[in-house]
């Protein structure tokens, strides 16, 4: 029988990354463009909700597994031991963690992902036993605190994958947990459905699979209205709170998504005094706050501009809502890079 014993524990991880090799277990396609790739390595990671992987998109040589794990271990995972396929994906791609667990004694890890370019049509090729090389666990991760027993997960598009592992580590801390779910359309809704979704923004149904197993009900939002409510998912996040009121202070608000969402969540958070963590997305080169390329404007009354950049990948993915300058436009141009 195998030990799928969660990785659920709310204190910070040691931020100790680590070249890994994956080997791929399922890849299977969950809507018309969403996949959810599970893979398994011997090491364990220590991961929180909230950190991501750098997955190099790329395939191995015709070498041994000897080979290949000597390759990782030495931090070759983005050398010459990889041949490139469908050309030249240079850059490797960073990817939320959807799930951690520990399956008959191997780190299993989850990642949901949508094919939109040729790294992750690439990905979408790969079958059971392939190996893929990663760096991480990334980034910093969500803070659970004990003294708020109320949250609310608000995700949108690909936001959704750190909003399922953190339904389940907030679940296991004994939590009572609403997932807002959005979606442009039905057909792009990346969860498995075992029902059909309320149309009522104030009711949520343990309709997703990916959040029912850990108890979490769900409200799913499309801007279409083919499935669940029609409209903006923030727009039902704040029906159902007027439906069913908690205080402020005993509230948490965890969001990631698109930008426009998050600042539209924040601001609401803000308003009322709830605390609200946001797991922010930037195009990242390495991943490891090299590259300096994935800046966030964070707010510093000692800066002359009332800001500083910090990096999503290294200070984040994971900000604090009232840290982030969500309504002065950025003047990218006048970012000094501390080197």
């Amino acid at each position: 029988m195998e030990d799928r014993s969660s990785r659920t524990s709310d204190t910070p991880s040691k931020h100790v990354r680590r070249a890994l090799a994956l080997t791929v277990t399922e890849n299977v396609r969950i809507c018309d463009e969403h996949y959810r790739l599970v893979m398994r390595c011997p090491p364990e990671i220590g991961a929180r909700p909230g950190q991501f992987l750098q997955l190099r998109c790329g395939q191995w040589s015709d070498q041994g597994e000897q080979d290949r794990a000597e390759a990782i271990d030495e931090n070759q995972w983005g050398g010459a031991s990889l041949r490139w396929a469908g050309g030249p994906v240079l850059l490797p791609r960073p990817f939320s963690l959807a799930g951690v667990r520990t399956v008959d004694g191997q780190t299993e890890v989850d990642i949901l992902y949508r094919v939109v370019g040729p790294g992750t049509t690439w990905m979408s090729g790969l079958r059971a036993g392939d190996t893929v090389a990663a760096l991480g666990p990334l980034g910093n991760g969500f803070d659970v605190p004990s003294d708020r027993p109320r949250a609310y997960l608000v995700g949108g598009g690909v936001g959704l994958p750190p909003m399922i592992w953190l339904a389940e580590c907030l679940r296991a801390a004994g939590h009572d947990v609403v997932a807002f779910c959005g979606a442009k359309t039905g057909r792009l809704t990346a969860l498995t459905l075992a029902g059909a979704p309320s149309t009522d923004p104030t009711e949520a149904r343990m309709t997703a699979e990916e959040f029912a197993r850990h108890g979490t009900p769900v409200i799913l939002t499309t801007d279409d209205g083919s499935l669940g409510v029609k409209g903006l998912v923030n727009s039902a996040m704040e029906a159902y709170h007027a439906a069913h009121p908690s205080a402020n202070d005993r509230l948490i608000v965890y969001t990631c998504g698109p930008e426009p969402m998050m600042r539209a969540v924040a601001h609401w958070c803000l308003d009322r005094g709830i605390r609200c963590q946001v797991c922010m997305e930037r195009m990242m080169a390495c991943g490891i706050g090299t590259c300096q390329s994935c800046v966030v404007a964070i707010q510093d009354a000692s800066a002359p501009a009332g800001y500083v950049y910090k990096l999503c990948c290294a200070d984040g993915p994971v900000f604090d809502a009232r840290d982030v300058v969500w309504d002065q436009p950025v003047p990218r141009a006048a970012y000094t890079p501390p080197y």
